[in-house]
């Protein structure tokens, strides 16, 4: 009979041809396992090998307090802090995590495979997943700075800042820091999906953020996205991500932030001694790696600064605005309802459409719905709307003449916004008349008419209007006084003999009266 081991699997199904009132010699025979195997197994006298036996505990564990220690690990600390905290004086931390996971099989962690990458090939980020709160002395509010860590391939070096949001604006500043950080650039970055730098997943060919590809063709790098749901392609910053986070929150357990500034200073230290401690694997800290294998491998930093703009798209409304960053830019009226890219720098607000300029603003950052507008971008009506204003209006009459000037002021120290439309309206008709007459016969018909206006004490427009056609029709002289005379040779032309005109009239003949 064969002396195989009796495995799990083997003494589970002993187990099941028993209850099914199979035979010793039977089972024995089919599991090549010997009777005196199975009558074991049948009286219980052998148990399963699932069961372990019981070790006994060495006795330092007996001086730990484990109810604290499970605690402090469910908060997210490192089981490293936890041993140097409470058990480093008592046993080394291998011996405490071997113990630990003996004890507790429950939490241990799964295996994950171990990749190796040349010198400066690519450079990992990401957002850590929980942010750091702060408290705004001025106001009490308590908000969160998010952090942006980065990690090298090669020699892992840390870098990590933190900002009050994820936006694209600091997306790409916390990429300037990082690459100024290391003193160069990798040949390849890998982001995770997020918004502000991959727009549309693809396996093999993603369409990245224009602000982002932007960044990334200025310092000549790659950006290649980890998979969706795959967190494992970027697994060196993860890694450093919950090092980093554990170690801050462990370290700063007890102290509360007032400001992102005070934030960044205590990454800087957890940074700092992350990078400077002896890396377990490489036998040296990942400072002196990235100093000895990374940083002559990294490509050089460009010359000139990257011009951080941030590219968004709007749609021009039939206001003649697009709206960005709870701000209105104007746009020419021509291509309402057409969708603009707006790029947005430091201190201006660019919008083209298809590679084309179409405006230039200042960038407003009050964020309370200001609207930045140039005149020209809006149809006639509605830069009429816009110069409907006192000090137009005052500026118009002046042009015309001071009578009118004197009136309009007049106006409006007796009521601006009941008399505005008025205004208008006297404006409109002196220009009209004006327009139609020609300036040294009109401006005489205009003085008239507002003087006649102020004896009667009635300024109305209607009034001012038919003063204006009256004068018109004083100055014309009759049908009736008009002589009609034929010149001579074609007796179908006549013309109306006037000495102002005609200083040699050719006196009317028979022949043209008949």
């Amino acid at each position: 009979m064969g002396t195989r081991s009796v495995t799990v699997d083997r003494f589970r199904e002993i187990e099941r041809r028993l209850r099914d009132g199979r035979g010793l010699r039977e089972i024995a025979r089919a599991l090549k396992c010997s009777r005196k195997t199975v009558r074991e197994v049948r009286d219980g006298l052998r148990l399963s090998p699932a069961i372990r036996k019981a070790v006994a505990d060495p006795l330092w564990m007996s001086q730990v307090d484990w109810p604290t220690v499970l605690y402090d690990l469910g908060l997210g600390h490192p089981l490293k802090f936890i041993w140097e905290e409470r058990a480093q004086s008592l046993t080394g931390y291998p011996n405490f995590w071997k113990q630990f996971y003996r004890k507790f099989p429950e939490l241990r962690q799964a295996t994950v495979t171990a990749r190796e990458f040349a010198p400066g090939e690519r450079v990992e980020v990401d957002y850590a997943g929980d942010p750091i709160p702060w408290v705004d002395l001025r106001t009490g509010e308590i908000r969160e700075a998010w952090v942006f860590v980065a990690g090298l391939g090669c020699s892992q070096l840390l870098f990590a800042w933190a900002c009050d949001d994820m936006k694209s604006r600091n997306w790409l500043d916390c990429h300037q820091r990082m690459y100024a950080f290391y003193g160069g650039v990798p040949h390849v970055t890998v982001p995770d999906c997020l918004k502000q730098g991959v727009l549309k997943c693809h396996l093999y060919d993603p369409d990245l953020n224009p602000s982002y590809a932007a960044t990334a063709a200025h310092y000549a790098t790659a950006v290649v996205p980890a998979r969706p749901g795959h967190p494992r392609d970027k697994a060196i910053v993860e890694g450093l991500v919950k090092i980093l986070m554990r170690y801050q929150r462990f370290r700063y357990r007890r102290h509360r932030f007032t400001s992102i500034a005070e934030i960044n200073e205590a990454l800087a230290e957890c940074v700092r001694r992350i990078n400077d401690r002896r890396h377990t694997r490489f036998g040296i800290s990942r400072r002196e790696r990235f100093e000895e294998l990374e940083r002559r491998a990294l490509k050089a930093l460009p010359a000139a600064d990257f011009d951080d703009a941030e590219w968004k798209d709007a749609k021009l409304h039939p206001d003649c605005y697009v709206w960005v960053e709870a701000a209105y830019y104007s746009a020419p009226h021509i291509h309402r309802g057409k969708k603009l890219r707006v790029k947005l720098t430091q201190n201006q607000v660019e919008i083209f459409l298809n590679g084309e300029r179409l405006a230039l603003h200042p960038r407003d950052r009050h964020r309370n719905g200001a609207r930045v507008k140039i005149d020209a971008h809006f149809p006639d009506a509605s830069i009429a709307y816009y110069e409907a204003t006192p000090q137009h209006l005052l500026s118009q009459s002046r042009f015309i003449h001071p009578d009118l000037n004197q009136l309009v002021v007049e106006l409006f120290n007796a009521d601006v916004y009941g008399n505005i439309r008025r205004v208008q309206g006297l404006i409109r008709s002196a220009g009209k008349e004006i327009h139609a007459a020609g300036r040294e016969i009109a401006i005489p018909r205009i003085v008239a008419a507002i003087a006649e206006m102020r004896r009667v004490g009635k300024v109305r427009v209607p009034y001012f209007c038919d003063l204006l056609a009256r004068l018109k029709a004083q100055n014309l002289t009759p049908d009736r006084e008009r002589d009609i005379v034929r010149r001579p040779g074609n007796p179908l032309l006549r013309y109306a003999a006037n000495a102002a005109t005609d200083p040699d009239p050719v006196p009317p003949t028979q022949e043209s009266l008949l």
